[in-house]
């Protein structure tokens, strides 16, 4: 297998414990606080559903619950800097605005189109619905694709028969932060000697 050098296997338990090296996940610096994160995997066949979407809003509602229904998930602490933090909380926050705020456009291009046939108004409901649009765009491209970018990510898998524990492969993480768990993998196994639990398969 390829060695991803930005990713690592890690247990959801290591995970949910901040049983980390103190170095930042995101720049591998000395980290300097801890923050959570709450990463989600739905099965394969779950991304077949989204012919759903196709039914409008009541089918994306009904994609969006089966898929939080099916997902596996794993919570837990990941060490930061505190200005790899500050920008986790940018990268989260500033798309869910966009959204809120192009949703709340449409609010009022509807409310204002609604109660008056005024031309005037009517500029402004289509002035409004059109930048709500380009919020809302704006919202789903920073929510898509620029934070997967930006934040660490991870595959959470099943768990294995007869195990309570789940791997959560790190993904999008420092090579630094990848090195100094996988030393302290090593180094937990040589001491401990053989492992009650199947050893990780490192990608």
């Amino acid at each position: 297998m390829i060695n991803r050098s930005d990713r690592v296997q890690i247990w959801s338990s290591q995970l949910w414990a901040n049983d980390f090296p103190p170095v930042c996940a995101m720049t591998g610096r000395p980290a300097e606080t801890w923050r959570k994160f709450k990463f989600s995997t739905p099965p394969d066949w779950a991304y077949a559903l989204l012919a759903l979407v196709c039914l409008g809003g009541l089918g994306v509602i009904a994609f969006a619950v089966v898929m939080a229904l099916v997902a596996q998930r794993a919570t837990g602490f990941l060490p930061l800097t505190k200005a790899s933090s500050s920008t986790v909380t940018l990268a989260t926050w500033i798309p869910s605005g966009l959204l809120i705020g192009g949703f709340a456009l449409w609010l009022l291009a509807l409310v204002v189109a609604l109660s008056t046939n005024d031309s005037t108004a009517s500029a402004v409901a289509g002035w409004s619905f059109f930048v709500g649009l380009l919020f809302i765009i704006a919202g789903l491209i920073g929510r898509l694709v620029v934070k997967p970018l930006i934040c660490p990510r991870a595959k959470v898998m099943e768990a294995a028969p007869g195990q309570n524990d789940r791997i959560v492969e790190l993904r999008n993480v420092n090579p630094a932060f990848v090195t100094a768990v996988r030393h302290s993998q090593q180094a937990r196994a040589a001491q401990f000697g053989q492992a009650t639990r199947p050893p990780l398969m490192q990608q």
